[in-house]
């Protein structure tokens, strides 16, 4: 049956999305930053590589795509558009074969599948499956390489890495993650070898391993061979987009001045809050183990409470774009909540508080190296990001429910699929029925994530 599913998956949910995706397109020629992205997608799809729109702050790997379209002379917005569904339908394949090989066969293919089901349906995420934007074939580029690496085929791996960070320069981030993870894990595997023990009985955070290492140079010789051979290729990418830093001066091509780096530690609470929101199985199924963490450790939650606080009080960002865009559901969030009763912001330090423990339980059970790397990478892709924008949640959302918990599937699982369906259906209701109009813009304009 796995062999099917890798088939019935994609297919059907094309199938399923191709009315919808033609009632979109017929919507507008341009949906809000698709006013950059198509002409540019356009011009490479023809060929015309002279053309560069300076507003665009990302590499051009989305554009360099649309020239599969060239030889069908299908250079047109609906093919464009038509590239994020195909995406989407090889990302749901993507999802399935990931989420089975983390359940390491204890929930079987039909579990995995309906995982795969409920992350392709993320609201927000399918909706952008329409649109020709960076959000949906930049996840097929780091799925694929996420999926070389869990198989340790490295060389594909690396460069399909190499094509994600084409696709957004952030994906950098999860390239050094796999690359941090590697090198722990062959650190781990090699003292557990010296030993003769299980791995499972080596400490990455425990100072027996590296007193170990430090005091054989043998095995640390041994050790810096095998991750040598390992992570070469990624090193490969990761040394030229350093390069790339040092001569741009910064992460961001182009227009830089709406996408300056700024310390923004307020962003993990808000992706804390969307994580434990819409991965609603694993919130249910960590709830009581979150509960009783917190309680147990009573001192540690009001010290951390109060971190909150004092984050939330000294570094809560706000960029104009999210006061004065009212095209999407972040604004009225802000403008209605956070920014309309003062002590809104506060109040919400117990709930991301919470958010995150259950996120941690969620990870309890995954190596030491994943827990120090994935929370790092967080940090790194979400805290230097000056605007509130939850395309930007969709990649590490993603990872973290890959890599959730696997337990029998039940009521949690068909309650969060159900509630991503319900969401589409309201989502969508709104972009069709919603129309205003800007003063600078012929066209009408709809409400989107």
């Amino acid at each position: 049956m796995s062999g099917s599913w890798k088939l019935v998956l994609p297919i059907g949910f094309v199938m399923y999305s191709l009315p919808l995706f033609l009632r979109v397109n017929g919507t507008s020629n341009y949906i809000i930053d698709e006013e950059f992205h198509i002409p540019q997608g356009l011009a490479f799809c023809r060929k015309q590589f002279d053309v560069w729109d300076p507003k665009i702050t990302t590499f051009p790997g989305l554009y360099l795509i649309a020239l599969i379209l060239n030889p069908f002379n299908y250079c047109t917005v609906t093919g464009l558009r038509l590239l994020s569904l195909i995406g989407a339908g090889i990302n749901i394949m993507l999802l399935y074969r990931i989420r089975r090989r983390t359940l390491a066969g204890t929930g079987g293919n039909s579990y995995a599948a309906h995982e795969a089901i409920t992350l392709s349906v993320l609201p927000p995420l399918y909706f952008f499956s329409h649109l020709y934007y960076t959000d949906t074939l930049s996840l097929t580029m780091v799925l694929m390489f996420y999926h070389f690496w869990q198989h340790e085929a490295h060389l594909p791996a690396a460069v399909f890495g190499a094509a994600s960070v084409l696709m957004r320069q952030t994906n950098i981030v999860w390239v050094c993650m796999v690359t941090g993870i590697t090198v722990l894990d062959t650190l781990v595997q090699q003292c557990a070898k010296r030993r003769a023990v299980p791995r499972g009985h080596i400490r990455l955070l425990g100072a027996d391993m590296w007193l170990q290492l430090l005091g054989t140079p043998q095995l640390l010789f041994s050790c810096i061979l095998s991750i040598l051979a390992k992570c070469c290729f990624y090193i490969s990418v990761i040394l030229p987009f350093v390069g790339f830093l040092c001569i741009n001066g910064s992460i961001v091509v182009g227009d830089k001045s709406a996408h300056e780096a700024s310390l923004n530690l307020p962003q993990i609470f808000y992706f804390a809050i969307f994580t434990a929101v819409f991965a609603v199985s694993n919130t249910l199924r960590q709830l009581r183990p979150a509960v009783e963490m917190l309680r147990r450790n009573r001192i540690f939650a009001l010290l951390a409470v109060v971190s909150i606080l004092t984050v939330i009080h000294l570094n809560t960002v706000v960029h104009p774009y999210l006061l004065a865009d009212n095209r999407h559901y972040t604004f009225y969030v802000w403008s209605r909540l956070y920014g309309r009763f003062w002590w809104f912001r506060y109040a919400m330090a117990p709930a991301y508080l919470f958010a995150m423990t259950v996120l941690y339980c969620g990870l309890r059970h995954m190596p030491d190296s994943f827990k120090l790397m994935f929370p790092l990478s967080l940090v790194l892709v979400l805290c230097f990001q000056r605007l509130l924008e939850l395309r930007y949640f969709l990649v590490p959302y993603i990872l973290f429910r890959l890599n959730t918990r696997h337990t029998r599937k039940g009521y949690s699982e068909w309650l969060e699929l159900g509630a991503h369906l319900l969401l589409n259906v309201a989502t969508f209701y709104v972009y069709f029925t919603k129309e205003f109009y800007w003063q600078d813009y012929s066209t009408p304009q709809r409400i989107i994530w």
